[in-house]
């Protein structure tokens, strides 16, 4: 059954006396903002098939105006036409026309993204998400989402729900793709992929033969494959699945009622030792310090748990999903602690961290052959390649979406991929001897989140006068044509000691290897990529001995900054190696900086600033912003 709703313009209400803030509120521009809604009720109750709410003092919403500028506005009010003040620390907005988000960190830097976590609350949905754009300081707030209301019941006694996973073939959260023309598209939101959603219970809401309303939004449309995973608090689960298309509107509820009457802990292994067998499409938890556990998961869709548990080695034989709760371990020598089957897709997830520790052998995480897919959405993974060990994720694919990773290898590569390695949230540090971050044969796309790619300064072999380094590569795979390096989001930083920040230099003649790069475009985000020793630059290719190519390197507007910085004894910002790129920076054609650096006429950019630190050959710093 489908009820128009109007929007829960209200997560938990931060209410905090001035004096307690550390930076007050700034006067300026004050923004009045409604809901699709006149009538004002504080849950979300019905009204005659309609569903209404107010604004809540707390709310924030970020802004954008036509120049760019981003604000955090907040309001102190709770009634359905509220005054929203700039928040401080934030910058104004001056510029019409403004674009305006709810909540305020549904606009993630620039990247408008639905969360794949939402929380519970009672009787309500949490932060539902909003949109709005004005010409004036007016904004008219439009719900961009629908709502599911699962209403649980169980004949067990005693039980409360941790969390509910709701998952189908179409996506339910992550990037939103049609961000820019939101208000022309009906104010429906749309995302790509098929990420689902989870609904973080907190300590546990208590559920029995009385149905429990949750709460979920998620985009307009019909979702096939649709299931839903009930876990307790108790490390009970249970999976249900729709035996037909569920269908949700924006601006309605649509309603499931169902009986959650088996669930089970599916083989709970907290004492278990020696080899630990968990069958195709089976659930598992997985507990207590048992340093010389080999757990083997058939796959098949399965979920394992890891609940501040320690093990040798974890295989993974098929799909499978690992969820880290609390601080786990995985510590292996002379074999890849967490192994995934060739044609695999293993999923990361989860609030806890996941230690993985590898000593003479492949890496901590590690696909057969290159050949299966990683996915690492949120949790913290510090993995250490240790003595030995030569990277710290191998994969086919590998996306990252969010979550912190903290890769260290003490020998060659931290984050490798034969395919693509896209990162578009979270936080990555990747530290290897030879590269940061490599894909072989395949593309880096990097669409947002924080992300460190440094190539070590006092490495060894790998990363000695004779070897092929830099921060971040896309090289050729077995002589043929590689991949590309896409930049047009989040946070980039590409560190070479030594080689340049970002490409490749390949010293060791009489070697099959040559590295070739399609091409290099940042379009976005905040970049800087850097390089400290003598011949190398920012971006660089040199060959000596090797074929060395690089096709063409782009620079486009949309940038909020790219810095970079080339070598004390450095003689160019970008070199290359049997041949010139293409370079084209803000759609002018600068190809001509390779043969005469001096002849290139910067100031004829018709977007971008190019700002120049010094006038030495040596220690230049380039920054380019947009023009005011």
């Amino acid at each position: 059954m489908k009820k128009y709703y109007l929007i829960l313009a209200a997560m938990s209400a931060l209410v905090l006396a001035a004096c307690q803030r550390e930076i007050a509120p700034q006067k300026g521009l004050v923004f009045t903002a409604t809901t699709e809604s006149s009538v004002t009720k504080t849950a979300l109750s019905e009204n005659g098939g309609n569903y209404d709410v107010v604004w809540r003092a707390g709310d924030r919403i970020t802004i954008v105006d036509a120049a760019s500028n981003v604000g955090i506005y907040e309001t102190e009010s709770t009634t359905t036409h509220a005054d929203f003040s700039l928040y401080g620390g934030s910058t104004p907005v001056t510029t019409p026309t403004y674009k305006a988000w709810y909540p305020a960190n549904l606009y993630n830097g620039g990247t408008p993204t639905l969360p794949a976590t939402q929380s519970y609350v009672d009787g309500n949905i949490g932060g539902s998400p909003m949109y709005a754009e004005s010409g004036t300081n007016s904004l008219a707030f439009k719900n961009i989402c629908g709502i599911i209301r699962l209403n649980v019941s169980t004949t067990l006694v005693g039980k409360t729900v941790a969390s509910i996973v709701l998952n189908a073939n179409e996506g339910m959260s992550g990037v939103i793709s049609n961000a820019a023309t939101l208000a022309d598209d009906s104010y429906v939101a749309a995302v790509t992929g098929t990420a689902g959603v989870t609904l973080n219970c907190g300590a546990g809401i208590d559920i029995s033969t009385t149905p429990t309303a949750f709460h979920f939004a998620v985009p307009e449309g019909t979702y096939t494959g649709f299931t839903i995973t009930v876990t307790t608090t108790d490390g009970l689960t249970q999976t249900r699945t729709a035996n037909k298309g569920i269908t949700v509107g924006r601006r309605q509820i649509t309603d499931i009622g169902l009986a959650f009457n088996n669930l089970s802990m599916a083989i709970n292994l907290a004492e278990t030792t020696g080899t630990v067998d968990i069958p195709s499409g089976v659930n598992a938890r997985l507990y207590g310090s048992k340093t010389d556990r080999t757990v083997n998961v058939a796959g098949g869709g399965s979920v394992v748990t890891l609940e501040n548990a320690s093990m040798y080695k974890l295989n993974l034989n098929g799909d499978a999903i690992i969820v880290s709760s609390g601080t786990n371990t995985i510590d292996t020598s002379h074999d890849n602690p967490v192994f995934i089957k060739e044609g695999s897709t293993a999923t990361f997830r989860g609030t806890g961290t996941l230690n993985v520790n590898a000593y003479y052998c492949t890496g901590p995480i590690i696909c057969e052959n290159y050949n299966a897919d990683i996915v690492i959405e949120s949790g913290t993974y510090n993995l250490n390649a240790g003595a030995g060990a030569t990277r710290c994720i191998g994969a086919g694919n590998l996306s990252i979406t969010g979550g912190t990773v903290n890769a260290d290898t003490e020998a060659y590569v931290s984050l490798y991929a034969e395919k693509t390695l896209s990162i578009s949230g979270g936080e990555v540090l990747a530290r290897g001897d030879a590269q940061g971050i490599y894909a072989n044969g395949g593309d880096v796309v990097i669409s947002g989140g924080t992300v460190t790619a440094e190539q070590r300064r006092n490495s060894t072999f790998w990363g000695g006068p004779e070897a092929n380094v830099a921060g971040i590569v896309v090289h050729s795979k077995d002589g043929t044509t590689g991949g590309t390096l896409t930049i047009s989001g989040g946070t980039v930083n590409a560190i070479g000691h030594i080689g340049p920040g970002i490409g490749a230099t390949w010293h060791r003649s009489g070697w099959s290897y040559a590295v070739h790069t399609r091409s290099i475009l940042i379009s976005g985000g905040t970049v800087t990529s850097s390089s400290d020793v003598e011949g190398q630059a920012a971006i660089g290719f040199s060959g000596f001995g090797n074929p060395t190519v690089c096709e063409k390197i782009t620079i486009s507007p949309g940038i909020t900054s790219l810095t970079l910085i080339q070598g004390p004894t450095a003689t160019r910002m970008i070199t290359y190696g049997d041949s010139p790129a293409a370079f084209t920076v803000d759609g002018l054609d600068m190809s001509g900086y390779f043969s005469d650096p001096a002849s290139v006429d910067w100031s004829t950019l018709p977007n971008l600033l190019r700002t120049v630190t010094t006038t030495t050959a040596a220690d230049d710093t380039w920054v380019f912003t947009p023009k005011p």
